[in-house]
């Protein structure tokens, strides 16, 4: 349980101080100039940095343990957090802070994914990777308590101070020990079989990751070109977000009761997913938007954790190694697909881009099938030897 709730915590704080600075722009903007290209520009420095450190930081993981990766995380946030609350001048000293929370978050992942596989029981581990990617939606909705809750009352500076001390507990809460490592003997990515499939199985991440980032970020204007009332859109993004944290949960779940076929379930999901993806972006009506809006969060929203948990399944040897380059396709796919969904519905229409971004979906889900079989082709070699 404490491996669990740690595992799950890291992952949340990894991306905390992004999403804190997203929820609270509007407080920023009175105190110095930080707008929304400032904005855009400052999360996408995080997210680069993400991108650019999560292979390595997978390799450095499995080397010295999972408790100095999350050390490494929660002292980033938390350096990063109270630069913010007491330094932050200009938006420069934003840039800098989420620099500094990019290559906590790159170690995130990985180290929350070794402390799983190493130190909770197998026969739970499709669950309990379900709840920890839950983590990252479920820290969207805290940023959004807080600002009432906090930032309008006692000032938005008490929020990254209070959340820096939590950063700060978790590294007194994380286990220490070799069951949370894998010793520099053990084979990390580079020296283990396999590298091709999972480099595969990565772009596959990256297309699904850039299709729903984009979801994330354009539903609501979508929901008001169907039709809906700006409120109603909104509530709809809110009965979507918690479809996809239930369906990450019970995806997770259901892998825990099979032996296996983890990526091809990934690969339904990813083509349900398209076809909600073509019934919120038809403007057809406003109960199709609604009912796609379910489809593509539930769907196209729940499979990463799957997603997560097929690669450390498949490598059990080098789990930080092999989610640390899985990772980097979610990174860059974020990184990638919103600006490119916008300039799609910009220039030409919201139903071209949400048609790209399900013809992304179903790439996925083929690069994903594709990968699947890969690796199930290694295995019969190996057996033939």
């Amino acid at each position: 349980m404490r491996s669990t709730a740690v595992a799950v915590g890291v992952t949340a704080m990894g991306v905390l101080p992004s999403f804190l600075v997203s929820a609270f722009a509007v407080q920023l903007r009175d105190d110095f100039a930080f707008d929304a290209a400032r904005l855009g520009f400052v999360v996408g420095a995080f997210y680069g940095v993400s991108a650019l450190g999560s292979a390595i930081a997978g390799r450095r993981v499995e080397h010295s343990g999972a408790f100095r990766g999350i050390a490494l995380t929660a002292s980033c946030s938390a350096v990063a957090l109270l630069v913010i609350a007491l330094f932050a001048t200009s938006w420069w000293w934003v840039l800098g802070a989420l620099i500094v929370a990019g290559v906590g978050n790159a170690v995130a992942q990985p180290a929350a994914n070794l402390l799983l596989a190493a130190r909770t029981p197998r026969a739970r581990q499709g669950l309990l990777f379900g709840i920890k990617q839950a983590a990252v939606p479920v820290t969207t909705l805290v940023g959004g308590i807080l600002v009432p809750a906090v930032g309008l009352t006692l000032g938005w500076q008490w929020a990254f101070i209070g959340l820096s001390l939590v950063a700060v507990g978790l590294i007194a809460a994380a286990p220490r020990g070799e069951a949370s490592g894998r010793p520099s003997s053990r084979p990390v990515m580079g020296r283990t079989p396999d590298l091709g499939p999972l480099l595969t199985v990565t772009v596959g991440g990256l297309l699904g990751s850039a299709a729903v980032n984009s979801m994330g970020v354009f539903h609501v204007a979508t929901g008001v070109e169907a039709g809906l009332a700006p409120g109603l859109a909104g509530a709809m993004l809110a009965v979507g977000s918690v479809a996809g944290i239930v369906a990450r949960i019970t995806v997770g779940w259901r892998a825990d009761l099979r032996d296996g076929g983890h990526l091809r379930v990934v690969g339904g999901l990813l083509t349900v997913g398209a076809v909600g993806f073509v019934l919120v972006g038809s403007g057809a009506a406003p109960w199709v938007f609604v009912v796609g809006t379910l489809l593509a969060f539930a769907a196209g929203w729940g499979w990463n954790g799957l997603y997560t948990f097929a690669v450390v399944r498949r490598y059990p040897q080098a789990p930080a190694s092999a989610s640390g380059i899985s990772q980097t396709g979610l990174w860059v796919g974020g990184l990638v697909g919103p600006p490119v969904f916008g300039l799609l519905a910009s220039e030409l229409s919201y139903l071209t881009a949400w048609g790209a971004g399900a013809g992304c979906l179903l790439a996925a889900a083929v690069l994903l099938l594709v990968g699947r079989r890969m690796f199930l082709a290694a295995d019969a070699r190996r057996a033939q030897r």
